[in-house]
């Protein structure tokens, strides 16, 4: 007690780490389509996912809920009780449905002048009077 703020000073408590957003998104797919294999996520997600997939499991919010019956038998993952509390949810029913989704303004990515829409700079000369040229 009587070092207490030194020792503090020391060993401040660790802030907590934000998800990032590989993990938010295969956290949401986890949360509304368990239990899933991995396979499946990827599949979702369309790029590999063994690091992500451990961090989440890592902070408690993804275990382990047993193996698919289906040839390989590969694990069935699925959230964690810590996981509705951290959220605030009591089960997974309060997760909004995909309707409740599309009735909320949700934030729309904005163009960023001078990029396009395939994210290389802009053309300032329309694609359609560039072809023909012999330049």
């Amino acid at each position: 007690p009587k070092y207490a703020p030194w020792i503090r000073e020391l060993f401040p408590a660790p802030k907590p780490a934000r998800l990032s957003a590989p993990a938010l998104e295969t956290l949401a797919i986890i949360a509304y389509r368990q239990p899933i294999t991995r396979a499946d996520v990827e599949a979702v997600r369309g790029v590999n996912i063994d690091g992500v997939l451990q961090t989440l499991m890592e902070r408690g919010l993804v275990k382990i809920a047993g193996r698919a019956e289906i040839p390989g038998r590969p694990l069935l993952y699925e959230t964690t009780q810590f996981f509705l509390d951290h959220f605030g949810l009591r089960d997974l029913d309060e997760l909004p449905n995909v309707e409740e989704l599309r009735k909320r303004d949700l934030p729309v990515a904005r163009p960023v002048a001078g990029i396009d829409d395939a994210g290389g700079p802009a053309s300032s000369t329309p694609a359609s009077t560039q072809e023909g040229r012999g330049d």
